[in-house]
């Protein structure tokens, strides 16, 4: 028995020694995955900081570089069209040499919050900048428009007006004419202006003559719409009331404003000629206003151009707007009236003249009579048609 009981205190000394050495090697084990767990702790804080510190100085950097003052000729223009997302601008920063991956452009973007943030419009980049730096400038107030200053002329003709503009290059001139044939029932002043036979451009005389200044790249169809916009804000509804007082539709107004406007050199005597017109349209005795700016209007259409001095055979030409030959107005303005010939067509002097004739001084000589205004001509040296 006693021998027995040694035995089984040996047997469990032989267990305690094979169980400490386990338990040594797991500890051991534990200490070397955590060592390598804060190592690797170690690497990702070291690679973080890098990263943050990289980021940082990219930042700066970027921030330094567009804050730069750049101008035309010491940057590059760049145009964000209107629509454009991050891949069009990214794409076309590639294209045009300012990037190299536009994979990684959008996703800087993105993570900086730049998206959804870009503008339509003009700005000034450098090739020199890096991605942040062109982020922050394109995300930036873009550059004014450019603008151009359009002169549109008074006592011109639709066609010339054209011709004038597309001279100097701002206007395609076979468009613009084709826009100006279009009915526009859009306003109020032209909703009753039909296209005809006689009358092939309904815009004639609401084209209003002023200095127009357009954004760049602006087209024939603005143009034409800031002009009618133009003419809308000079014709108030006290004009509107006016025309209502003398019987008179809008377009009768404008036709005899561009009447008055291409008779008259001098503004002064734009009221004196809308008395003799008024005077004529209310006759009963004198219904043809027999005025040589509508002989000047019908040989602009016949393609005979300007003349300047009207001839006899001019006063022949079978045209709709020979007020020689058609009693009354014309079918339509022969140019486009400034104000001060539109409030001389609502507001005229009261006369009793129905004739007057240019002096060689450009001056205007009124008579109440044929036998007064025949004889005022021999006295200026003004003989009448030859």
């Amino acid at each position: 028995m006693q021998k027995s009981n040694t035995l089984k205190k040996s047997g469990e000394q032989d267990n305690l020694k094979t169980t400490k050495p386990k338990r040594k090697k797991r500890a051991k084990k534990k200490r070397y995955l955590f060592l390598k767990f804060l190592i690797l702790v170690l690497i990702c804080v070291i690679v973080f900081m890098t990263s943050a510190l990289y980021g940082y100085r990219y930042v700066m950097e970027g921030t330094a570089q567009a804050a730069i003052p750049l101008t035309e000729e010491t940057g590059i223009i760049f145009k964000i069209p209107s629509g454009a997302r991050t891949v069009n601008i990214a794409e076309e920063l590639k294209n045009q040499g300012f990037i190299e991956d536009t994979r990684i452009y959008r996703i800087i973007s993105k993570i900086l919050g730049f998206d959804n943030a870009y503008k339509a419009g003009r700005y000034i980049i450098s090739k020199d900048m890096n991605y942040y730096a062109l982020m922050v400038r394109l995300t930036g107030e873009p550059l004014k428009n450019p603008t151009q200053d359009i002169m549109i002329p008074e006592g011109k003709t639709l066609i010339e007006t054209v011709k004038i503009l597309s001279a100097q290059g701002y206007i395609d001139e076979a468009k613009f004419l084709k826009l100006a044939e279009k009915e526009n029932s859009v306003y109020s002043f032209l909703k009753d202006v039909k296209a005809s036979k006689a009358r092939k451009y309904p815009l004639e005389g609401y084209l209003y003559p002023d200095t127009y200044r357009m954004d760049e790249g602006w087209t024939e169809e603005q143009l034409i719409e800031r002009m009618l916009k133009e003419f809308e804000r000079i014709f108030t509804e006290e004009y509107y009331k006016r025309a209502e007082e003398l019987g008179m539709t809008i377009d009768e107004i404008i036709t005899l404003a561009s009447l008055i406007e291409m008779e008259a050199r001098y503004p002064a005597d734009f009221k004196k000629i809308s008395s003799v017109f008024h005077n004529r349209l209310n006759s009963e005795n004198m219904p043809l206003l027999q005025s040589d700016a509508t002989i000047q209007y019908a040989r602009i259409y016949e393609g005979l151009g300007r003349t300047s001095a009207v001839l006899f055979k001019d006063l022949e030409i079978d045209h709709p707007y020979n007020t020689y030959i058609h009693e009354g107005l014309p079918p339509g303005p022969i140019c486009s009236p400034r104000i001060d010939a539109i409030e001389a067509a609502l507001y005229p002097e009261k006369t009793n003249y129905y004739y007057f004739f240019a002096a060689p001084d450009g001056t205007n000589i009124y008579n109440e009579t044929l036998e007064g205004h025949n004889r005022d001509q021999q006295k200026y040296g003004v003989s009448g048609y030859d």
